[in-house]
């Protein structure tokens, strides 16, 4: 599905709208590519909004997420980014998750990641998917554990 250039400033009105409720100071800009949408938080507080290893900047991203879903009729996936604190994050699960499919190709048994968050998880499989091995993840809860696999094939 196509974003259109009102979706996008729809985005951005309403991530403004909550900063300032929320009183902080922070730049909103707003980008689309074929993964979705792309809000850029910059500014003095973005300390703030990222909090604890991003818990801030995660419960922010979820809150924004259901506003937008009832003011957009369309299915838009998105990422909240402050001052590139997500991309750097996304550079090490990245690099983690590779260790780990590394792993698997030498030895050929699965390999377990703990302490993933669901867009963790979720970035994760998606490597797994692309360099053609298999990935699950096992548990409940926040105590749910991405397990990485060979992909067996049957004669």
């Amino acid at each position: 599905m196509s974003i259109t250039k009102a979706d996008l400033d729809k985005v951005t009105k309403e991530t403004e709208n909550i900063l300032d409720k929320m009183k902080i100071s922070l730049k909103c800009t707003t980008s689309a590519d074929l993964n979705g949408v792309l809000v850029n938080l910059t500014g003095k507080d973005s300390a703030i909004m990222i909090g604890y290893h991003g818990e801030n900047l995660s419960a922010f991203a979820y809150i924004l997420g259901l506003i937008l879903h009832k003011k957009i009729d369309k299915e838009i996936v998105f990422k909240v980014d402050v001052n590139g604190y997500l991309k750097e994050k996304d550079k090490k699960i990245s690099e983690m998750v590779f260790l780990a499919i590394e792993k698997v190709r030498t030895s050929g048994f699965p390999e377990e990641i703990e302490g993933f968050n669901a867009y963790e998880r979720r970035l994760a499989h998606h490597l797994v998917d692309r360099e053609g091995l298999v990935s699950e993840s096992k548990g409940t809860n926040d105590k749910r554990i991405l397990v990485i696999k060979p992909r067996f094939i049957k004669d």
